[in-house]
């Protein structure tokens, strides 16, 4: 069997809201069918004001096996766009077929085509397939510590009463 890769359209929604469903299972964190359905809407539909990404889907027999969901971005070293893949998921069924390395090559087709300066990823320092993968086609590992604060736990870099005591002390100390 053979797949293509190419963009989300609309009619995708579906299938694309099924595997978002899978992946997020895959990675411990399930969600309700209606928030699959409601990403799936937003990464095939024309973007709205401010929001702008890129989704790839590899596709076989019209089912959707993989995904590639990708930002744009501008890093401050180059002070120019960059492609960044938020996502990259493979279904079970299409793993170590190549559907992983042709959604990243369907990527850097979209930094050519669009002028972009690079394409950038992160991937966690466990997950050894996807590392492998990486390494093999070029990804060069950078010096970079990735960071997140969660919505419920801005209160505290804000200052908020009731916020977590060490946050508060942070965001004074700033």
């Amino acid at each position: 069997m053979t797949f293509v890769v190419r963009a989300a359209e609309p009619s995708d929604e579906e299938g694309l809201a099924a595997l978002l469903s899978e992946m997020q299972a895959h990675y411990g964190a399930p969600v309700p069918d209606g928030d699959a359905l409601e990403a799936a809407r937003l990464l095939c539909s024309l973007p709205p004001e401010g929001f702008n990404p890129r989704t790839l889907l590899a596709v076989e027999d019209g089912i959707a096996i993989g995904s590639c969901v990708l930002n744009v971005m501008l890093p401050a070293a180059e002070l120019r766009r960059s492609l960044y893949i938020r996502d990259l998921f493979v279904s079970a069924r299409a793993r170590r077929r190549g559907t992983g390395r042709a959604l990243v090559t369907g990527a850097a087709r979209l930094v050519r085509e669009g002028g972009f300066c690079a394409l950038d990823w992160t991937t966690d320092s466990l997950n050894l397939p996807a590392r492998r993968l990486y390494d093999g086609i070029g990804g060069r590992v950078l010096s970079r510590t990735y960071y997140r604060i969660e919505s419920g736990a801005l209160g505290g870099l804000m200052g908020e009463e009731g916020a977590e005591p060490n946050l508060r002390r942070a965001a004074g100390a700033g």
